[in-house]
């Protein structure tokens, strides 16, 4: 079976408003890019082509927020609307999430947004303003050899 993965960093700051998506702008490493994930940098928006179970990680570093409520990230599932939030009760603190998710033999997409209800400016400070990073989980167990 092969490894499916990906990985990548957002690099430059700016705002990310209410409800928008986080787009990453550097990827950092991949195996099946193209033929079982794919990856937009414009809308970021990740495609997973090849049905499966994932774990999907990701952290963002805020330098502040307009918000009432810390910083909130969420991954949202294409096909359900289905979303895995990952909270900071600060704005200046990083935000880490994680989400265990299944995908059906059609593929489905996914992407992180801000669930604030508010904008939060990525770090000046930091070189990696945001990571993620997505791992398809082997779907049979095979024990190792004696």
């Amino acid at each position: 079976m092969a490894i499916t993965y990906f990985s990548a960093e957002r690099r430059t700051d700016g705002a990310v408003g209410a409800g928008e998506t986080l787009a990453f702008d550097t990827i950092i490493a991949s195996e099946g890019l193209g033929n079982q994930i794919n990856y937009d940098m414009a809308t970021g928006i990740v495609t997973l082509w090849e049905g499966g179970y994932y774990y999907i990680n990701w952290f963002v570093a805020p330098q502040f927020g307009f918000t009432t409520d810390g910083s909130n990230w969420t991954i949202i599932k294409g096909s359900s609307g289905l979303g895995f939030t990952g909270s900071s009760h600060t704005k200046v603190s990083a935000t880490t999430g994680f989400a265990f998710v299944s995908v059906g033999a059609d593929g489905d997409n996914f992407r992180l947004i801000n669930s604030s209800d508010g904008e939060i400016i990525l770090s000046l400070a930091t070189e990696s303003k945001a990571g993620i990073v997505i791992h398809k989980v082997a779907q049979e167990y095979q024990p190792p050899p004696n």
